[in-house]
């Protein structure tokens, strides 16, 4: 079978599975729509893994952990100064806006006559 293939089934059985929850009447018992969901999602589970995808996707979850590993966090220090810096801009940002958004509602109202 080829990969499309596998795939496709894949997204079709999960479909199912999720169209058989909402479709399937409540009379039938409560737990059947459930266990369709279930049985839909494990059969795409299936045909995902027996995939070539789940081999890829599982390798750029290891390289992505081996990255992780890499990344230097910042120290508490560090980190309180930096969201101190960022609140002040933000802060100044906030108040320049507040100030030219007063000036733009000055010269409308001059150029509208008003006030």
């Amino acid at each position: 079978m080829s990969e499309k293939v596998k795939l496709y089934a894949a997204a079709f059985f999960a479909a199912l599975g999720v169209l058989a929850y909402f479709l399937i009447p409540l009379h039938f018992g409560t737990y059947v729509p459930s266990i369709a969901l279930i049985v839909g999602l494990l059969v795409a589970l299936g045909f995902f893994v027996w995939s070539e995808g789940a081999s890829t996707l599982l390798q750029f979850f290891r390289e992505a952990y081996v990255e992780l590993r890499k990344v230097v966090w910042p120290s508490r220090p560090e980190l309180l100064r930096s969201t101190a810096v960022i609140l002040g801009l933000i802060i100044v940002i906030a108040l320049f806006l507040w100030l030219v958004d007063l000036a733009l509602l000055a010269v409308v109202r001059f150029a509208l006559g008003g006030a």
